[in-house]
């Protein structure tokens, strides 16, 4: 197996019967081939196959482009492909459904490239979320909102960079979220639940909550960079709800009031 730019190409190291025939012998089995392929719409019987693969038509080498998470092992058992196979052999539509089934893999192309070669193209899936799902696991989610696959605790951690939501209908919102988290350059929201009236609470650095407003999330998230600044650092939530006010509540460790404030400030003064 040898990688360059990304293409995967498995050879099988087959040494190609057909160079012990003559010249004449090779336009003969390429004339068969050309009256076989009209009247067998390229499903040839088993003999005529054999035949087809002494003049070269047989899989030496399988090319793999845009693969990245699928695992090399899982596509290879897909394709089912043996040496000396003939390329006329294989089943197209089988090797595509099976590929596309596969949990990383969102679309495929499966080709011949006569006379020797199988060509594979992928489009992955790209995961944008770890869902906590209700029954307690947790998901890759792609920007559709549909699972690509469960991960484990112990594996957990290499998803760390990504969103973390939380809710039975997280999934199918988080592209809303995810962009407009992206438009406005926040990398400081980590976690995000979305509850059932249709909004998201999001956690910024993992403490603070930030209630969002239902409906455009992106406003929501623009009043809060807006005030940003401004917030204590001792606030544990902020709640934007409220049309244009905003409320803040504080952990129990919050600011001294007003007159606390000013009582020590005059006691000071004496001081």
């Amino acid at each position: 197996m040898a990688f360059f730019k990304q293409v995967y190409c498995f050879k099988f190291h087959v040494i190609s019967e057909c160079r012990r025939f003559s010249f004449t012998v090779k336009i003969t089995l390429w004339i068969v081939l050309g009256i076989s392929g009209a009247i067998y719409g390229w499903n040839f019987p088993n003999d005529i196959g054999r035949l087809l693969c002494l003049g070269g038509f047989k899989i030496e080498e399988i090319f793999i482009e845009g693969r990245k998470r699928a695992e090399l092992l899982e596509i290879r058992r897909v394709l089912n492909l043996t040496p000396k196979q003939s390329i006329f052999g294989l089943n197209l539509p089988r090797i595509l459904n099976d590929l596309e089934r596969m949990p990383w893999v969102r679309s495929a192309v499966v080709e011949r490239i006569f006379p020797n070669r199988v060509y594979v193209r992928l489009c992955e899936k790209e995961p944008i979320a770890v869902w906590s799902a209700p029954d307690k696991k947790n998901y890759l989610i792609d920007k559709e909102g549909a699972v690509i696959l469960s991960v484990s605790f112990e594996n957990l951690s290499k998803w760390n960079k990504l969103l973390k939501i939380v809710g039975a209908y997280a999934p199918s919102n988080v592209l809303d979220l995810q962009r407009a988290l992206s438009l406005l350059r926040i990398h400081s929201i980590h976690e995000a639940v979305f509850l059932r009236s249709g909004r998201w609470d999001v956690y910024v650095d993992h403490k603070l909550c930030v209630k969002l407003p239902e409906g455009d999330v992106s406003f929501g998230l623009q009043r809060f960079l807006a005030l940003r600044h401004r917030i204590p650092k001792n606030v544990k939530i902020v709640d934007l709800r409220s049309g244009d006010s905003v409320l803040m509540e504080f952990d129990k460790d919050g600011p001294p009031s007003f007159i606390e404030q000013r009582a020590k400030k005059e006691k000071n003064e004496k001081v």
